[in-house]
């Protein structure tokens, strides 16, 4: 199982804010780099929430390339997708500081010469339920209802497609209706996104209301 690293980022007037970079397969390189794996905190550490993503509760995500060369080094990153400005301001700035700190050595020799992505994802958490968007899925299937529970899905890929537990979640719902193309289709999707994702950074507002404690475990 791969490690999960969890970083308090920033207190806020009703929220909390967590900055969680979660790695997911390129990250088998962390287990031998830790340069590689600092890195990525570094960079998870200087990404902030807009403040007026904030108090509009606006989420979105912002998608980064980065390619590196033979050698190991970043060849070009750039900005892919964003659905906000002060997002990827806030993205850029924390990308400003860290790339000077890249080191050729974090990339072993037989993964270099690829373009990765690195996702930062920023979202309005309800800390009374932390997963309702998935547990509201599972609720329709088990109630028998795979089509509204597919309807369901469908939304929660559009709105982070950089999320590998929506597609495997599709396509067990896809294999369910008998849908075997779709099915498959989803599960290619999600095994080329776990090889390609160097990096996941959930930028986490936890609305308070009634209490402030925060408790979790991250696998």
């Amino acid at each position: 199982m791969k490690k999960r690293n969890l970083r308090l980022c920033l207190s806020i007037f009703p929220a909390l804010l967590l900055v969680l970079p979660i790695f997911t397969q390129a990250q088998d390189m962390d287990a031998s780099n830790a340069a590689l794996k600092v890195w990525k905190q570094v960079l998870s550490s200087h990404v902030r929430y807009p403040l007026e993503d904030l108090r509009a509760r606006k989420t979105g995500f912002v998608a980064v390339d980065l390619e590196i060369d033979p050698h190991g080094k970043i060849k070009s990153y750039e900005i892919a997708e964003s659905k906000s400005k002060s997002m990827k301001e806030s993205v850029e700035t924390a990308l400003e500081k860290a790339i000077p700190l890249w080191q050729t050595d974090m990339i072993p020799a037989e993964s270099r010469n690829e373009k990765y992505q690195i996702y930062f994802s920023f979202e309005m958490i309800d800390p009374e339920n932390p997963n309702g968007e998935i547990e509201a899925v599972t609720r329709q299937i088990y109630k028998g209802k795979p089509e509204k529970a597919l309807k369901m899905a469908d939304r929660l890929v559009e709105e982070k497609p950089f999320e590998p537990t929506y597609l495997e979640l599709r396509s067990q719902i896809h294999r369910q209706l008998k849908h075997e193309e779709e099915a498959t289709a989803d599960l290619l999707a999600y095994q080329k996104l776990q090889q390609n994702t160097l990096a996941k950074i959930e930028i986490k507002s936890f609305s308070v209301v009634q209490r402030r404690s925060i408790s979790g475990t991250i696998n």
